[in-house]
């Protein structure tokens, strides 16, 4: 199972990490998670799928047997990003990086300098104590404030059939966060840097050697699954149908974490994913899924998912944190005609979570208005019961030809500057 390791998603957050400098004390900051990876279709309907159709059976296995008859085969692909970055940690970091840079650049090229007066010494260090100065403002303004990265990928290829529809797929999640973690020792280290050039000519210096003491911690996880999935219609009466359905899966869960000195960020041989900062776990679970519909026309639908009927805890013993991953159940309703769809969506139990911090419970609501078949558009809502993540609105918009191919893209925004996307791309054949 080396392609976990390797996967879309790990390469991804390891990119977002090195490029926005995603730092943190681990028990100053939440990482709740949601508990399974972005569909966009969902998404745009404030995360509320559980009863939609067949092309959701991520979401609830029990939905395989939701489809039209002249649907033969369904191929997906999600990729979806969240990021909350309310006080500029990403771009104030990437400035940082770059004024060090800058700093050194100018104290090594005193030597090198022309001065015809000593007027011209005294401008040329007032403006590298400025360049400090400058530095150090930088630092302050985004020390332990808060930056947060989830991302997530899925595919899947579903066969439906009146009396076992199949389907099989793969699914990462992740959720990747940080803080600055400012020294105020380096404040002087600089300051002592910029004085013994000007008054002792020792002008020679590396930003590697100069021992700054602020330093990045990091910490997250990332969910990897693969396997099968399997539902059958069991009760077909007159006044209402049953579904079931059962997800199969191999799971591995990657835990990171990683302390890094400011110095070190432009290292390109920085490896957020080296042996020495992750840990990990792997097993088969088991997802279920029930799915009902009723009415005279089915318009009401309920269904009830419990994942991961078997917890994992992952421990890093370095660092002596614990994540868990834990049974959770959901509840799902909606309502359903030819051009509107309104659901709720609510967790019954606590989501996943490190064992020192607290987890969170999601409801959301949301609606799908559907124009000449070909062509959805989505609104809605979701907050966490439990007050540890922040509220999002979204919205979201899907087209689809000839139902044959279909595009379906959302957005959505929240408190502390939480923004984010999803995109899907599926054929019907």
């Amino acid at each position: 199972m080396q392609f976990f390791t390797n996967s879309l998603l790990n390469k991804a957050c390891e990119l977002a990490f090195i490029k926005a400098l995603i730092i943190l004390p681990i028990l100053a900051i939440a990482l709740p998670s949601y508990a399974e990876s972005f569909t966009a279709k969902r998404t745009g309907q404030g995360f509320t799928g559980l009863t939609q159709d067949f092309t959701s059976s991520l979401s609830n296995p029990a939905l395989l047997t939701k489809f039209d008859n002249d649907d033969d085969v369904f191929f997906s692909l999600n990729v979806g990003i969240m990021a909350s970055d309310k006080y500029d940690v990403i771009d104030t970091t990437e400035d940082i990086s770059d004024s060090l840079d800058r700093l050194v650049e100018d104290i090594n090229n005193f030597q090198s300098q022309n001065f015809q007066s000593q007027n011209q010494v005294f401008a040329y260090h007032n403006d590298l104590s400025q360049q400090v100065d400058d530095i150090v403002t930088d630092f302050k303004s985004i020390n332990e404030k808060v930056v947060k990265v989830r991302n997530g990928v899925n595919f899947q290829v579903i066969i439906p059939n009146k009396h076992l529809s199949l389907g099989m797929f793969t699914n990462q999640y992740g959720r990747l966060g940080g803080v600055m973690d400012y020294s105020e020792n380096d404040e002087q280290i600089l300051d002592k840097a910029v004085d013994d050039c000007i008054t002792l000519n020792n002008c020679n210096i590396e930003l590697e050697n100069l021992n700054l003491e602020s330093a990045t911690l990091a910490v997250g996880y990332s969910i990897a699954e693969a396997g099968f999935m399997a539902a059958y219609p069991a009760i077909k009466h007159a006044n209402y149908d049953l579904s079931v359905g059962a997800k199969l899966k191999y799971q591995r869960i990657d835990l990171y974490h990683n302390r890094v000195l400011i110095s070190d960020f432009d290292d390109d041989d920085f490896e957020i994913t080296d042996d020495e900062n992750t840990t990990d776990e792997s097993g088969a679970n088991i997802d279920l899924g029930l799915y009902v519909t009723w009415g005279e026309e089915r318009q009401w639908h309920a269904a009830l998912v419990t994942n991961n009927l078997m917890s994992q805890t992952v421990h890093h013993i370095e660092q002596d944190i614990t994540f868990k991953l834990k049974n959770s159940t959901s509840l799902g309703l909606s309502y359903q005609n030819s051009w509107l769809s309104l659901a709720t969506e609510i967790d019954l139990t606590d989501r996943e979570q490190f064992a020192s911090l607290e987890p969170s419970k999601y409801a959301g609501l949301g609606a799908e208005f559907r124009f000449y078949e070909h062509l959805q558009f989505r609104l809605g809502y979701r907050t966490d019961l439990n007050d540890i993540d922040d509220d999002i609105y979204t919205t979201g918009i899907g087209i689809s030809p000839w139902d044959v191919f279909a595009i379906d893209i959302a957005a959505f925004t929240g408190d502390n500057d939480t923004v984010g996307a999803a995109l899907q791309l599926s054929l019907k054949i």
